[in-house]
């Protein structure tokens, strides 16, 4: 049979049917497979399964729709055997015991273990409630002439709380528990050394207490998993190209099944393996979602453009905001971000070598880096450097203004349970109709710059859910919504390094800040610097909290912001001073000067230990306290008519004491 896929749950199935064990099927149960060269639910494959090895007898229960089976000839036996084995256990009862009706079986009552006879054929349309329904499996697996196969479909939803449940629960999950101790060994027919097998399904395994399982050996659990890459690989090769009674994709008709040579393969497969890269923990309502929007749309398959399709499919947007990015645009970031970072040159050569990679999209992981995030950079250094300002020049660029940027303060997710914020709370915890606050804005706003903040004041918990972000670029919410981050550059900074790392409860140091270095030496070099930040961080993570995993998700993007030296003080300063000039020429007309004098006693006071610690932060501060705020009172008091500044020239210096020298004259 062409095309057929073994899965790796199906194969486990028929082999614990072999090794005479119970099953606890669970996972991706509501999914459809490719199997044999159809799209099949999980049950028509487990009773196309069950038909081949050779059962008498094929049921499905279901709280809901009550028994089905495989043919009519089944439901006619399966009654005659229930009704038989009930006659037989009365028999044996005592003559005052109430009777049991025929259609059911008492199902507290130990099983008898004898051939089942065919003296009366019952048929009814009445739905069996869940306790007698299990009370007749419980018979009908104990007798060891007639090979039962029996499906018990959503196991898990028999409780309302698996580690709260009440008699009648606990009752039913008895009941099953039973069907597997007491399963017989079949004596006759094909089967004969085989058990009578029981196969629980559900699609959430934690919802199943775990004393119906744990410590049995009669039953094995198994995972129905999300389809893997050679499973959507199949998908596509029957699917991209139309075919009798099937459309196929939108211009399918056009994808050449022919191989240029014996070692290259077709377009056909080339597009499937594309795809299949591209879909990764995509189910297969959702590949059969995309043929549908190929044609609604009319978006043709071509080599190296999938993902739009995929793309579109995941947003809702058939134009990517990143290859939009003009060349000028990407030829000119880097001095622009450098106008609004001073003195950071190795951190904007980094994020402008990220953007012209988004923006040809090119990789050395081939399709699954389209699955990654488009950019990720760990940006160390200490506070006041640049880190968060060169993450709101970059969405300034990319998205023109800020609100692209979505920030989130680590310092909010210090305690352990604050991890489950940024996914949401699982069913049935408080908060879970909210959702999770990070995949909810993902979610509203797709592409975006993901800024957090100060990641070392985060609970370790929280670095857990980045790994799969930063490997997969996906994540599932509480709801179960999967929320995709492939279109967004992720942003950790961070001051790890920067001060001293102390025991919380001794106030011992465990390791040395290098701002205590730079107050007691002469200033290091940036090399020095880079290693000691990069030493740090890979410390913290390796031995102080035991996240490596996550380096090797960051690779080489750790970027280290240098110390705020002299020279970068004065530019930055200038640069604040110059954003208060454009302001006042285009209010009042005025033009201001600053002398030199300003920049040498904010020099002056910036080597002091409490402001060197605060960084650009405090060059912005101490120039609120000595120009912004006297010069606005000072032209408060001297100009009343702010008319009579107009297309005058103001000159402003400070003496060393700080205080301010203005002096102003008609232009």
């Amino acid at each position: 049979m062409s095309n057929t896929i073994y899965f790796r749950w199906l194969t486990e199935l028929e082999k614990q049917i072999h090794c005479r064990k119970h099953i606890i099927l669970y996972g991706n149960i509501h999914d459809e497979f490719l199997w044999r060269d159809e799209r099949q639910t999980v049950y028509k494959i487990i009773n196309s399964s069950l038909k081949e090895l050779g059962f008498d007898l094929i049921i499905r229960y279901s709280p809901v729709n009550g028994f089905s089976y495989l043919a009519d000839s089944m439901r006619e036996r399966f009654n005659a055997l229930i009704q038989d084995q009930s006659l037989s256990y009365h028999a044996q009862s005592p003559a005052d015991e109430a009777p049991v009706p025929e259609t059911t079986a008492n199902p507290m009552a130990p099983p008898p273990r004898r051939s089942p006879g065919i003296n009366t054929r019952q048929n009814t349309n009445i739905r069996i409630l869940p306790e007698a329904a299990f009370g007749n499996l419980r018979m009908a697996m104990s007798q060891s002439v007639t090979s039962v196969a029996a499906i018990v479909d959503t196991v898990d939803m028999l409780t309302s709380d698996p580690n709260q449940y009440g008699v009648e629960e606990r009752n039913l999950l008895m009941l099953l528990k039973m069907c597997t101790l007491e399963s017989a060994f079949l004596t006759e027919g094909t089967l004969a050394g085989y058990r009578n097998s029981l196969i629980l399904v559900a699609s959430d395994l934690a919802r199943i207490p775990q004393w119906v399982y744990k410590d049995n050996p009669l039953v094995e659990m198994i995972q129905v998993s999300s389809l893997n890459k050679d499973e959507r690989r199949q998908f596509a090769l029957r699917s991209l190209r139309p075919r009798e009674g099937f459309s196929g994709f939108f211009e399918g008709d056009k994808i050449s099944i022919k191989r240029p040579a014996n070692n290259v393969p077709s377009q056909l497969e080339a597009l499937a393996d594309e795809l299949a890269d591209l879909t990764e923990g995509f189910h297969t309502v959702d590949l059969e979602a995309l043929r549908s929007i190929s044609w609604r749309d009319e978006i043709p398959l071509r080599e190296k453009n999938v993902r739009q399709l995929v793309d579109f499919y995941k947003f809702g947007r058939r134009d990517d905001p990143w290859e939009k990015i003009s060349p000028e645009r990407i030829a000119s970031a880097k001095e622009e971000l450098s106008r609004s970072v001073i003195g950071q040159p190795k951190a904007v050569e980094a994020v402008t070598s990220m953007l012209a990679s988004a923006r040809i999209g090119l990789s050395m992981s081939g399709g699954k880096s389209s699955a990654q995030p488009k950019g990720i950079f760990f940006f160390v250094g200490p506070t006041g450097v640049g880190k968060t300002e060169l993450a709101k020049a970059l969405a300034r660029l990319l998205f023109v203004d800020e609100n692209s940027l979505i920030r989130f303060d680590m310092s909010e997710y210090a305690q352990e349970h604050a991890a489950e914020k940024l996914t949401g709370a699982p069913p049935g915890f408080v908060g879970f109709e909210a959702g999770g606050q990070l995949t909810n804005r993902v979610l509203e706003q797709p592409y975006s710059i993901l800024l957090f903040d100060e990641i070392e004041k985060a609970t370790p918990k929280v670095m857990d859910k980045f790994l799969q972000i930063l490997s997969d670029g996906r994540l599932t919410d509480g709801k179960g919504q999967t929320v995709y981050f492939n279109q967004t550059v992720i942003i950790f900074t961070s001051n790890i390094g920067a001060s001293d790392l102390t025991n919380h409860h001794t106030g011992e140091t465990i390791r040395s800040g290098i701002m205590k270095q730079v107050q007691e030496e002469n200033m290091p070099s940036y090399s020095e610097v880079e290693q000691h930040f990069d030493q740090e961080v890979r410390w913290y993570f390796s031995n102080y909290i035991g996240r490596a995993e996550l380096l090797g998700r960051l690779g080489d993007n750790i970027i280290v912001f240098d110390l705020l030296r002299e020279d970068f003080i004065n530019a930055i300063a200038d640069k604040f001073l110059q954003q208060y000039s454009e302001i006042t020429k285009e209010k009042y007309k005025l033009f201001i000067k600053f002398m030199p004098s300003v920049l040498e006693v904010i020099s002056l006071r910036m080597k002091e230990e409490r402001n060197l610690i605060l960084g650009g932060r405090r060059i912005k501060s101490l120039l609120e306290t000595f120009i912004e705020k006297p010069l606005n009172s000072w032209l408060f008091q001297e100009f009343p008519d702010s008319d009579m500044l107009s297309c005058r020239i103001l000159s402003v210096g400070l003496n060393q004491d700080g205080s301010l020298v203005p002096e102003i004259n008609a232009g």
